[in-house]
């Protein structure tokens, strides 16, 4: 799944982290310990016929963690 948003406007920002759930689960963070730079992301980690909820949330330079996105819902296709 190929997710992509808009940057933060801040001028502090040093990336995001991205955040996976299916249904009612919790939370688990998909991205790297380091913040991802670019606002997208690539997570090779799902399943087939699987829906996958995903927020993400911007880091300051300071390592501070901002509230999470609006939630954004994708279903991996059966080939």
């Amino acid at each position: 799944i190929d997710l992509s948003w808009a940057p933060d406007s801040e001028a502090d920002v040093a990336g995001y982290f991205v955040y996976r759930r299916e249904g009612d689960a919790g939370w688990e963070r998909v991205s790297p310990a380091e913040p991802v730079v670019g606002p997208a992301f690539h997570d090779a980690h799902v399943q087939v016929g699987h829906t996958y909820i995903y927020a993400v949330s911007a880091v300051d330079q300071g390592r501070h963690e901002g509230a999470r996105s609006a939630e954004a819902q994708e279903t991996v296709p059966n080939p």
